[in-house]
């Protein structure tokens, strides 16, 4: 499947994590001109880039970034030890998201993607996948012509913040968890970064209303 974005604007929020730096890359081999939303200034430059130094607690500030845009792609995330507490992490990958969606449903944007997790779900007990699920609830109640949610396991990438745990995570699953995770237990398997970041790009505006998907679903190369 492939959709031809070439005469479309994007706007990526959480352009300097893994997913979302893979993804504005893959954009702009697309010849799609990219805003990126940050939160600190780059020293990054590119001719289809726009760099844009927000305020995610006031986005109504930066309301004319949305302008023209078709397709905006929330990436953002973080950890609660690099975030400091549970109510900063919260700020991050449910707050600020949040902000983005309303923001991009205020412009009237079509298109709208987001990455979350396998197992995110409002109800649940574990803190993480709650938050997950809390914001693609909140998410959902916002209007778009297409909305693409994406629920990766353990990504698979190089990270520029050295995560021992995860390192080790990612050589461990991939070679002898994921074997193991057969039929409905597949959505758990490992992703490739780059992998995903190409579906993000591809699947946009595919389908109309709300698309979930998961490993089985996302594109191999």
């Amino acid at each position: 499947m492939e959709v031809k974005l070439n005469k479309r604007k994007a706007l990526v929020a959480g352009s300097t994590g893994l997913i979302g730096n893979l993804l504005v890359q893959e954009l702009v081999k697309s010849e799609i001109e990219v805003t990126a939303l940050l939160r600190n200034s780059s020293s990054s430059k590119d001719k289809l880039i726009s760099y844009e130094v927000v305020n995610f607690d006031d986005l109504q500030s930066s309301e004319l970034l949305f302008d023209e845009v078709t397709d905006v792609f929330i990436c953002l995330g973080t950890t609660i030890k690099k975030a400091g507490s549970k109510e900063a992490f919260i700020k991050v990958d449910v707050d600020y998201c949040v902000a983005v969606a309303k923001a991009a449903s205020k412009a009237k944007i079509p298109n709208l993607s987001i990455v979350t997790s396998v197992g995110a779900d409002p109800e649940s007990k574990n803190f993480y996948l709650k938050c997950k699920g809390e914001v693609e609830k909140q998410i959902s109640n916002l209007s778009f012509d297409s909305l693409s949610i994406y629920r990766p396991g353990l990504l698979i990438g190089p990270r520029e913040e050295k995560r021992a745990a995860e390192a080790f995570g990612q050589w461990l699953q991939p070679n002898l968890i994921d074997p193991l995770l057969l039929g409905s237990a597949k959505k758990y398997r490992s992703v490739k970064a780059s992998d995903l970041a190409v579906t993000i790009k591809e699947f946009s505006g595919l389908e109309s209303g709300k698309s979930i998907y998961h490993f089985q679903d996302f594109l191999k190369r």
